[in-house]
């Protein structure tokens, strides 16, 4: 199966700037905005638990080299 995510291998969601968010993939603004507004995430479950980022979608971030900086 294919991801919808894009190349995100090393980037921190915690500390990746807008267009390095937006250079992903597959996220679109409103969900970069909202990774952004709900920064720190401590874990992949916190991402979890805002709106529009579900389980698939968060699995395939990881799949896809997105990192929490941990």
């Amino acid at each position: 199966m294919s991801s919808a995510i894009g190349n995100a291998q090393g980037v921190n969601l915690n500390t990746a700037d807008p267009g390095r968010l937006d250079a992903v993939g597959g996220l679109g603004h409103d969900r970069v905005q909202r990774i952004i507004d709900n920064r720190p995430f401590d874990s992949w479950n916190d991402l979890k638990n805002v709106e529009g980022f579900g389980g698939t979608l968060v699995d395939d971030l990881k799949d896809a080299g997105a990192t929490l900086g941990h």
